[in-house]
C-alpha cells in the first residue's frame, strides 16, 4: 500500500554478525578483522585487535530484556534476532515498530573499537568494508527507508576528506565522526578541508552523540577559570553532557562563522540539558570575556540554534521546555535494537511523549526535520517491504 514519511526514527543502529561486511576486507587483511566469538555460557563476544573482549549485550536488546553480557545476534531456532538480520528483516521490524524509516548508525565493533588497530592500511581497509556493506548491501534495498551513516576514518584529514567523496559516490547521504577530521580530538585548520568538501557534496554531518574529546583537558585544583581555554571555560556552568565540549569547540574555533551553511546533526544526545546549558553558554562567556578577548560574531547559544539539530530518545521532558530551548531544532531516535530503545512500542511512546505538542511541532520532529537535514523527499511514495 502506498504511503509517505509520518515517522521517521533519526537514531538506529546497524547490529550484524560480521560475514555480511568482513568480505569486503582484502583478503591480506582479512584475517585482521573483528572475530565473533560464541561464548559457552551463551552469546557472542566480539574479538578485535588492542581491544579487551567486547560482550554483546546492550547492543543487541531488541525488544529486551535488556542484558550487559550474554546476548546473541541468533534466536534459539538459529534466525537473527531483532536488529541482527538483514535489510529485508529491517523494513519489517519498521513495519513492526510503525515507522517509515531510520538514520542508521555503525554498530562500534565497526567503528570505534577498530581504532585500536594501529597498522593504518588495514584500520582503513576495514573502515571501508563496513561503509561498502552499508551501501550496497544493505542500504540499496531501500535507500528512502534505510538512511546509512558512514564512518569517517580517524587516521588522517587525508583519509577522512577521501572516504567522504568515496561513500557519496556510493550512494549514502550521512556520515558520522568520531573524531575531528584531523583524527584527534580537537579541531584543526585542515579541517576546514573536510568542512567544505562536506558542503560541496551535499553529505549530512550526523556524529552520534558527539565526536572529538568529550571534556575539556584538566586543570590544577584552584587556578580558576583563566588557566582554561575558552572553550573549557564555556563549560564551567553548562556542564560536561556530550556534546557541549564539541559544540564549545567548534563555536570558539569559528566554524560556524566561517561556513555559515554549515549544519551538525548529534544523535543520542537529548535536549533537556539545552534548556540551562544555552542560557549558561552565553552568561559564562560575556562574565569571562573580558579576558579571553575573544570576538564572535554571535552569542554562543545563538551559533547552536542556527546550526545544530539534536536527537532525543528517551528524553520526553525535552518536549515540554520549548520555552527554554529549540524544539524546532529535535528529532526523535527509537535506538533500535539498543538498550534504552522503545520497539516495538515506538507508536506508544510517541503517543505519550509527544501529547503537549501540536500537530505541526509534532510533525517537524518526526518528520521534517530529518527530512531536510538528510536530503530526503518527504512527497514520494516509499518502498514497499518486500514479501
Amino acid at each position: 500500500m502506498a504511503h509517505r514519511y509520518e515517522v521517521i526514527s533519526a537514531d538506529g543502529h546497524v547490529e550484524t554478525p560480521p560475514d555480511g561486511w568482513v568480505k569486503y576486507v582484502p583478503e591480506e587483511w582479512r584475517d585482521r578483522a573483528p572475530r565473533l566469538l560464541h561464548l559457552p555460557g551463551g552469546g557472542e563476544a566480539w574479538l578485535i585487535e588492542g581491544r579487551p573482549l567486547l560482550h554483546n549485550g546492550q547492543n543487541i536488546t531488541g525488544r529486551g530484556p535488556v542484558r550487559f553480557a550474554g546476548a546473541s545476534y541468533y534466536k534459539e531456532d538459529g534466525s537473527p534476532n531483532d536488529g541482527a538480520g538483514d535489510a529485508v528483516q529491517r523494513l519489517r521490524e519498521q513495519d513492526e515498530d510503525g515507522i517509515d524509516a531510520e538514520i542508521l548508525y555503525p554498530p562500534v565493533f565497526a567503528s570505534r573499537f577498530i581504532e585500536g588497530i594501529a597498522d593504518r592500511p588495514v584500520y582503513l581497509a576495514l573502515v571501508q568494508a563496513y561503509n561498502t556493506f552499508l551501501a550496497q548491501d544493505y542500504c540499496s534495498v531501500a535507500p528512502d527507508r534505510l538512511i546509512g551513516c558512514a564512518v569517517v576514518p580517524v587516521s588522517g584529514i587525508d583519509d577522512a576528506v577521501a572516504e567522504l567523496r568515496r561513500v557519496h559516490s556510493l550512494g549514502l547521504r550521512a556520515v558520522a565522526l568520531h573524531q575531528f577530521p584531523n583524527g584527534g580530538g580537537a579541531p584543526r585548520p585542515e579541517d576546514d578541508r573536510f568542512w567544505e568538501a562536506a558542503l560541496d557534496l551535499g553529505v549530512a554531518l550526523a556524529p552520534h552523540q558527539g565526536f572529538g574529546e568529550v571534556t575539556p583537558p584538566p586543570v590544577a585544583p584552584g587556578v580558576g577559570t583563566q588557566m582554561r581555554s575558552m572553550a573549557g571555560a564555556l563549560l564551567d556552568r553548562a556542564g560536561s553532557i556530550r556534546p557541549a565540549y564539541c559544540l564549545a569547540q567548534l563555536i570558539v574555533d569559528g566554524v560556524f562563522d566561517r561556513f555559515p551553511e554549515i549544519e551538525l546533526y548529534f544523535a543520542e544526545s537529548n535536549a533537556a540539558w539545552l534548556a540551562s546549558a544555552l542560557w549558561h553558554f552565553d552568561d559564562t562567556f560575556h562574565c569571562y570575556n573580558t579576558w579571553f578577548e575573544k570576538e564572535l560574531a554571535k552569542d554562543p547559544s545563538q551559533y547552536i540554534r542556527d546550526h545544530v539539530y539534536f536527537g532525543i530518545i528517551r528524553d520526553p521532558l525535552a518536549l515540554r521546555l520549548g520555552e527554554f530551548l529549540p524544539l524546532d531544532r529535535l528529532m526523535w531516535g527509537s535506538d533500535f535494537p539498543h538498550s534504552v530503545g522503545s520497539f516495538p512500542h515506538s507508536q506508544e511512546f510517541i503517543a505519550e511523549a509527544f501529547a503537549p505538542l501540536d500537530d505541526s511541532m509534532r510533525r517537524q520532529i518526526l518528520v521534517d526535520n530529518p527530512v531536510r537535514f538528510f536530503g530526503l523527499d518527504a512527497d514520494a511514495v516509499l518502498t514497499d517491504t518486500p514479501m
